[in-house]
C-alpha cells in the first residue's frame, strides 16, 4: 500500500509541473505580438531570426560577403560598415529577394 501511495505522489507531481509548464508557454511575454494580418511578413521574421543568431560580439564580414556588399551597391565603402551593422547586412545577403530589394535595404542601412 506504502508503494502505491509513493507511485501517486510522484504521479501528482509530475502533472503539477507538466501543468504548470504548459501554463507557462502560454503566459504571453512582454515583446510577444498578436497574429494580425499584414502584423510582419514571413521575410521579416526570417529576417530577424538570422540577427538574432548574430547579437553578442560581433563577426566580420567575411571577403564573399564584402564582395556581394561591393556588387550590389558598389557605391558603398565597406571600411565605413560598423559592427552593430554586421548582422543585419549579413540578414540581407542571405534574405530572399532580387539584387535591387537588397541594393535599397544596404544603402538605407548604411547611409
Amino acid at each position: 500500500m506504502k508503494s502505491f501511495a509513493v507511485v501517486f505522489v510522484i504521479g501528482a507531481l509530475l502533472v503539477v509541473v507538466g501543468l504548470a509548464m504548459v501554463n507557462r508557454s502560454r503566459t504571453p511575454m512582454d515583446g510577444d505580438q498578436a497574429a494580425a494580418p499584414g502584423a510582419q511578413t514571413e521575410e521579416a521574421q526570417a529576417e530577424d531570426e538570422r540577427y538574432a543568431m548574430s547579437i553578442g560580439r560581433p563577426v566580420e564580414l567575411t571577403q564573399g560577403e564584402l564582395q556581394q556588399v561591393r556588387t550590389l551597391a558598389p557605391g558603398i565603402d565597406t571600411s565605413r560598415i560598423r559592427p552593430e551593422q554586421v548582422g543585419k547586412i549579413r540578414a540581407i545577403l542571405h534574405s530572399q529577394g532580387n539584387d535591387a530589394t537588397k541594393r535599397g535595404r544596404i544603402e538605407r542601412l548604411v547611409n
